[in-house]
Parts: C-alpha cells; structure tokens; sequence
C-alpha cells in the first residue's frame, strides 16, 4: 500500500477495515497479533541472523577487486612481511573487503607489470616522450590507487558507521530505558540499523554467541576500543551505556549524558570540520577549476611558438584524464577525515518503489537507461551533422549540442533515478520530525491521567495541520471499530497503523513504547516525552551541523553551476576569436611569403609549420569538445563531494543533485558561448573579413 497515493492514509484504512470486517470480524479479532521480537527469539542470537550478515556484505561494491586479489595471488603467491602484512589485513577487515594481504601485493605487483608493458609497446610505437611521460603518470595513479584502495575502502567505510552512530546510540537508549540489558540494546540496534554499522554490530553480536566473548560487557569494552581513535564520541557513549550496570540508581542521569556525549561531539567535529575546510575549498576553486579553466586561453598563443607539439590528445589527456583524476583524489582525501554527520532516512521498507536505475510506471518498474539514451542521442547526432560547417560559430555550436546530448543521459538518468525517490524519502523525513512533536502530546495528555483512547483522539486535534495525524487516525479507529489494544491497533499484520509509514525509526520507537506501557500507561507516556527530547535534540543537532557546512557547500554549488560554466563559456569564446585571428594570420603571412618566393624567414619562425599549412594543431570545434568533457566531469566529481560533505554516502542524494547541477551548469555554459560570442566574435569577424578569414 503506497504512502503517498492519491487516497488519504484513513480513507484506505478504512476501505481495508471494512473488507475484513465484512469478511471475519470475529476471526480478526482472534488472529491480529503484533509481530514483535518475543523474548524466546530475542534470547539467543540465532545463526541465520549471521549468515544474513554475511549476504548483506556480499552485495557491497569491490567483488571485482576482490576477485582480481584472489586471481593475481593463484598467479603470483608473494609472501609479506609481518607489519606490511597486518597493516593491510586490518584495512581490509575494516573494509569488509574479502581478500587477503598477499592478494593485494600481487594484484598491485602484475598490474605494474602490465602497464610497464603497455609502456614498452607504447615507446617501440614510436609515441612522443610527451605521451609516454603522460602515460606514466596515469599508470602511477592507477597502481598507486590499487595499492591503497583498501585503506582507502576502510575509511570510507569508516565514515559510513560514523554517519549511523547517533541513530544507534539513540536505539540503544530508548531499548534500555524500557530493559536496562546491554545485550537486547545491541540486538535492538541491529535489527533497525542498516549498512555498514550494522554488519558491524551483527557480527560482534555473533562473536557475544559463538563464545569469543564471556558476555555484552566485555564485547563493548572490546569494541570501545576499537573505535576511541574513529569516534571518540561514539565509543565514550557505549562506555557509559556499560555503567548502568554498576550505576542503576543513575541510569536516566546517564541516558541523558550519552544523548548530549553524541551529540555535542557530533556537533563539535562538524564545526572543527567545517573551518578547515577553507584551504581545500580555495585548492579545488583555484587549482581544479577556476586556473585551468582560464589557462586554456593561453593554448592558442602557446602554439604559435609550439605547434608540432601541441597535439589535440596532450590536451584532453591533461584536462579530461589527469586533472579530473586530482579532483577525484583530493575530495576523496578531504572525505577520509569528514566527521560523522547523519544518515538519510532508509526507504527500504517502502512498497511500490523502485530499485537504483529503475522507474516506476504503475506496477512495473521502468529501466531508466534506455531512456535517457533515447532523449540524449538524438541531440548528439544532430549536433554531429553540423560540426563540418565552415562557419566556425555554426560549427562550434553543433559541436556543444554533443555536450549537451552528453549531459541530458545524465541529467535524464540521475533525475528520474532519484525523483520518486527522493520525494518519499523527504515525506518520511518530515514525518519523523513531527513523530517527536506527536510523542510529546501523547505522552503529557496520558502521564497527566488520560485514557489512551482520549488522549490519541485528543491529540489529533493539536496536530490537526500535520501528516502525523493521520497515523492517529487509523489508529484511533482501529481501536474504536474493531476493540482493539494500542498494540493491535499498531502493529495489526492487516491493519496496523505504522505499516502505513515505512520508517523503521517510528516502528521501533513504538515498539519500546508498547513494551514499557506493560509496566504501566504512565511509564508509557513517560518514555514518550523522554524519547519526544532525544528525537528534537538529535534534529537540533542536524540543523546546526547543516548550517554550519551550509556556506562550504554554497559556495561549491555556486562554483559547480554557474561560475565554472559561465567562465569556460567565455574561455571557449575568447580561444575560438584567438584561433580565427591566428588563422587570418597564418593566411596573410602564406600569401605574403608565397609572393615573395619563400625568402621570408621571419614570418616562418612567427606562424610556425601550422601557418605555411593553413591547418591549425587544434581546432575550434576540438578544443571546445575538450573543454565540454571537462566540465562535465567537475560538475559530477563536485556533485559526489557536496552530497557527501553533507550526507555521507547516499545514491539517491548524489543522483538527486548531479540531475540539477548538470542541466543547470550546460545552460550556463552554453548561453555563456551564444551570449559572449555575439557581443564581439561577429564585429571581430568582419573584421578579418578583409585579411582572408
């Protein structure tokens, strides 16, 4: 059953109420459970719960390096010494990277290998010591990036737990604020955490099981330490979950330290995170985009001197192979230290939606690739037609339409890869931030004496304005029509109240609240109020930490898509009217040496062999498809590096703002070219008009 159909949520629960009522009241009656973790099954921590570990790490990205690693020791078994040997076993472990060290030495060691070889075949070619230096280098960031990845892996995957450690402190709290047990808050965790984290915290849970560890507490001591360097927050607040044990009388004096630990730490390192930024901003904005961008003016007058060594490939190796790759490598670095913010909500639990590269059309799910190759191809064969045009500014505008057709897969693929997506992602967000708001009513009304019944219906009369209403609603009804408890009324397997909001945060919060309104109504609307703080104070939190990276990320969407379009447009403008010049020049020198039967040395020397020929190293149209690819790697590597600056690693949320920086940044780019070119390009023209252009 869909959140967001057209239908109000009441209006369908009360179609499905009465098709059941109509069928069997009485059977219903019977039957409707709550499908809650019993104390039988949450007892002992049952093997499948591994082996569900154990599938979850499989789907990971990394099975080709994984399989390359294992392929490339079979070949070349190379034995390690001890500390190179631990330093990479413990990377890959933190990486869950399933390899070994040996394996990672002989992939990186045949890799060099192969590429010496290429290099070899490349010089024996006859290729120029330009390119082969080039070739190089690039084979030195291919092998250097083999080595490292799984360090690299190890931390981004790092980052990732980090990013969850406030969502399962605050699973932890809420569990042990009903059932002070270290272990059940641990299990608590894992079953509502997704990701990393949770893999994490399952296989400690199996190493608690299989006997590794003579209970919970020694596990987390363990596991304290292992993340003290990482998180020194995340495992402070785990040391002081291990002190209710010895310090119950204090356990809520202590649930509140470990909120405020996580949080003021969280905050604190985002701040920290955020002024340091400044240099690293200043190095992508100046050395990665902006100077680069400019510097291609100075190619036309670079080949007046240099023409037999300006190749059309040095270019685009430069521009579209090495400097998108220091992009990608130093973002990468400035990620590996980003502190843990807040992970998005999860939407696996939502029906009816689709996976990554899909779209659903009613029903059915929608390959979105072809698509977005239907829409983009035809604009790039129809900019291919026009490229051979004699008129340079007709020509050049064809060539960009192939950027833009280039761009529109992109922007068509990532948009509706992320649409439907996104908007039931921001819809459950906004419903958990009004969950805090609705548990804080319901918890005062049914502390101060209140039914349950009166205070839910009372309630929905503060909430009137809010989408969390609804939830009331249906439960409120099913409590009213079919006599239900609040537990049945939740958590009915046909009609329950929270299988209409697929947030696993609502589900698990209600569940504890259902466990500590066994003890009493007024323990239930306690843990309302408590757990209606935790929620508002973890939302503070992400406010401030946004706020704080707001003005980084601005000024990097500013850059991404206006300011860097805007001056390669102009660039491609002013280098286009400096290779007409040169073009009118050549033409006139060839003219006036022809006329004087090639005795004039000077004009040779100043034109160069491209001058005598008519044929520039680099044409117009070539330089602005060097330019275009450019820009459209930036806009994607910067697009990766904000969303996650601010959320981490999120598919949806890189695809989400790749789709408006890309369409956005090419219109720029391409009125920047219409615009500038119209202001002088024709008046030069007519210029040269006379001298032979």
């Amino acid at each position: 059953m869909s959140l967001f159909s057209k239908k109000s949520k009441l209006e369908e629960a009360e179609e499905k109420a009465k098709e059941i009522k109509k069928k069997e009241m009485e059977k219903i009656k019977k039957l409707a459970r709550i499908e809650l973790p019993s104390k039988s099954k949450t007892e002992k921590f049952k093997s499948t719960e591994y082996k569900q570990f154990l599938q979850e790490t499989e789907k990971k990205p990394g099975v080709f390096y994984e399989r390359a690693c294992s392929l490339s020791e079979r070949i070349l078994p190379i034995k390690l010494d001890d500390a190179t040997e631990m330093e990479l076993s413990q990377n890959l472990s933190a990486g869950f990277i399933n390899t070994t060290a040996r394996g990672v030495v002989s992939f990186t060691i045949i890799s060099a290998i192969v590429l010496s070889i290429f290099l070899l075949f490349s010089l024996l070619m006859g290729l120029g010591s330009t390119m082969v230096i080039i070739l190089m280098l690039f084979g030195g960031i291919v092998i250097y990036y083999i080595y490292n990845y799984p360090s690299s892996h190890a931390k981004s995957m790092g980052m990732k737990m980090s990013s969850d450690a406030v969502l399962a402190i605050l699973y932890m709290v809420i569990y042990m604020r009903t059932s002070p047990n270290l272990e059940g808050a641990l299990r608590f965790a894992t079953q509502n955490l997704k990701g990393p984290l949770a893999w994490d915290l399952k296989k400690l849970m199996w190493d608690i099981e299989v006997g590794k560890y003579a209970s919970a507490d020694d596990a987390i001591v363990t596991y304290v330490y292992k993340w003290k360097d990482r998180n020194k927050e995340f495992a402070e607040s785990l040391h002081l979950l291990r002190s209710i044990a010895t310090e119950p009388v204090r356990k809520n004096i202590i649930f509140d330290e470990t909120i405020n630990v996580i949080l003021n730490g969280t905050r604190e390192r985002a701040k920290h995170y955020a002024n340091g930024l400044r240099m690293p901003m200043m190095i992508i904005h100046a050395m990665g985009v902006l100077l680069p961008i400019m510097g291609l003016v100075l190619f036309p007058v670079v080949m007046i001197f240099m023409g037999d060594a300006v190749k059309p490939i040095f270019i685009f190796l430069g521009y579209d192979i090495l400097l998108p790759a220091f992009i990608y490598f130093f973002t990468d670095y400035i990620l590996q230290s980003k502190p843990p913010t807040f992970s998005q909500p999860d939407i696996s639990l939502v029906k009816g939606i689709a996976k990554l590269g899909y779209y659903r059309v009613g029903k059915f799910d929608i390959p979105i690739l072809p698509i977005a190759l239907a829409i983009g191809i035809p604009v790039i064969l129809f900019g291919i037609l026009g490229i051979t045009n004699l008129d340079t500014y007709v020509s050049v505008s064809f060539s960009m339409l192939i950027i833009i057709g280039i761009s529109l897969i992109i922007s068509v693929y990532t948009f509706l890869d992320s649409y439907q997506k996104m908007k039931m992602r921001n819809d459950i967000e906004k419903i958990e931030e009004e969950f805090s708001v609705a548990l804080f009513q319901l918890g005062n009304l049914i502390s101060s004496g209140s039914p349950i019944e009166l205070a839910i219906d009372q309630a929905k009369v503060n909430l009137k304005n809010m989408k969390i209403t609804d939830m009331l609603d249906i439960t409120s009804m099913n409590m009213k029509k079919f006599g239900y408890t609040l537990e049945q009324a939740l958590f009915d397997k046909d009609v329950g109240a929270v299988w209409y909001y697929p947030s696993s945060l609502i589900r698990s919060i209600m569940q504890t609240i259902l466990e500590s309104s066994k003890k009493s109504a007024k323990t239930a609307g306690d843990s309302m109020m408590v757990i209606s703080r935790y929620l508002k104070d973890v939302h503070n939190v992400k406010e401030e930490i946004d706020e704080i990276l707001g003005e980084t990320i601005s000024s990097m969407k500013f850059l991404a898509m206006f300011l860097a379009p805007m001056i390669a447009g102009v660039t491609i403008t002013m280098a286009v009217i400096i290779l007409q010049i040169l073009t009118s020049l050549g033409a006139t020198m060839g003219s006036i040496t022809a006329a004087s039967g090639g005795s004039n040395m000077a004009s040779s020397m100043l034109i160069g062999s491209w001058g005598m020929s008519g044929t520039l190293p680099v044409s117009p149209v070539t330089f602005q498809m060097i330019v275009g690819i450019y820009m459209i790697e930036t806009v994607v590597l910067l697009s990766l590096f904000l969303n996650r600056i601010q959320y981490g690693d999120d598919a949806i949320g890189e695809r989400s703002l790749m789709s408006k920086t890309m369409i956005i940044s090419m219109i720029v780019y391409f009125m920047s070219w219409v615009i500038v070119y119209s202001l002088f390009g024709g008046s030069i023209s007519s210029l040269l008009t006379p001298i032979g252009v």
